[in-house]
């Protein structure tokens, strides 16, 4: 009850930042933020605004406090989620290491260059575990490396045949 007055309270003073803020934060977890204490200031009870707009008492809480001790810059930032890593620390290195010194066709993919898909592959045989594309550009941004640095898009050469080619590359420019 408390809280709800106090919030009440800063309502005057803060409908001009509100609408500014509004308009400024386009995406809609901001704008539900924003429109709940706007309930709350135009006089709905916490309960209210619970089953009015579908959200949780104690997420609730956490907004409204947020907002009394940090403002709309606190009320609106994103907070960071903690997600448990599906691949360990010592399987990012292996897998680090198999897209920089490894090939598809050494795990028995038919192509010699490397897409998310097929490091997605090599991930589900290998340990078991599934990954999205998103995730594992991520990694790869983190460990500093592009899929045009990653990969090649030939296979492994062979000596004897680049050394005729280039032979005859030069008998057939000379030719012309």
């Amino acid at each position: 009850m408390i809280r709800r007055i106090r919030l009440q309270r800063l309502a005057p003073q803060d409908r001009g930042a509100w609408q500014k803020a509004y308009y400024s934060h386009q995406k809609f977890w901001q704008r539900r933020r924003l429109i709940v204490l706007r309930a709350i200031w135009d006089g709905l009870t916490l309960a209210e605004v619970c089953r009015q707009y579908k959200v949780r008492r104690q997420t609730l809480n956490e907004w409204l406090d947020s907002y009394l001790h940090g403002g709309f810059d606190h009320l609106l930032r994103r907070q960071p989620v903690h997600r448990r890593q599906r691949l360990s620390d010592q399987q990012q290195k292996i897998l680090r290491f198999i897209v920089l010194h490894k090939m598809p066709v050494d795990y028995g993919i038919d192509r010699y260059q490397w897409t998310a898909e097929r490091v997605r592959t090599v991930i589900e045989e290998k340990w078991h575990i599934s990954v999205s594309c998103a995730r594992l550009y991520q990694l790869f941004d983190r460990w500093g490396l592009s899929l045009q640095k990653v990969h090649r898009d030939y296979g492994p050469t062979n000596p004897l045949e680049q050394a005729k080619f280039i032979v005859d590359l030069k008998k057939n420019g000379a030719d012309h």
